[in-house]
C-alpha cells in the first residue's frame, strides 16, 4: 500500500508540476474551488496546516493572479480568498491532469475492479 501511495504522489507531482504546482498548492486550490470564498483561517483548518503557511501560499498565488483577497463585507477585519478566473482554468487543468494519473494506474483494472477499489479507497478514508 505504502508503495503504491509513494507511487501515485511521485505521478500526480510530476504531473502538475508543468503547471508549476505542487501538491500543497492544488489542495490549496482545490479547496477554494470547492468551498468558494472562505478565509485564510479556515482554508488552513480544512488542509490541516498552520496559518502562516497559509499566507506564505496566498502571497505566492495572488502574486500569480491565481488567488484573490477581499475584505469579508461582514467583517472588515478578516480578508476573504476565492480563486481568480485564471485560478479557475489552473485548478480545471491541474484537476484533467490528476484525472490522467488516476486513468493510468488504473488502465489494468477492469470497469467493474475499478468501481470495486474506488470504493473501497473511499471506505478507508472514512475510517481514517
Amino acid at each position: 500500500m505504502v508503495r503504491l501511495g509513494q507511487d501515485a504522489q511521485r505521478r500526480f507531482q510530476d504531473a502538475i508540476a508543468v503547471l508549476d504546482l505542487r501538491p500543497s498548492l492544488f489542495d490549496y486550490l482545490a479547496t477554494l474551488g470547492e468551498q468558494g470564498p472562505c478565509s485564510q483561517k479556515e482554508v488552513a483548518t480544512i488542509l490541516g496546516i498552520d496559518a502562516a503557511r497559509i499566507v506564505t501560499m496566498t502571497d505566492a498565488m495572488e502574486q500569480r493572479g491565481i488567488v484573490e483577497r477581499a475584505a469579508d463585507a461582514t467583517d472588515r477585519r478578516r480578508n476573504l480568498l476565492s480563486l481568480t478566473r485564471s485560478g479557475r482554468s489552473l485548478l480545471s487543468r491541474a484537476e484533467r491532469l490528476a484525472q490522467g494519473v488516476e486513468a493510468e494506474m488504473l488502465a489494468a483494472l477492469s470497469v467493474a475492479e475499478r468501481q470495486t477499489i474506488r470504493r473501497l479507497l473511499r471506505r478507508m478514508l472514512d475510517v481514517g
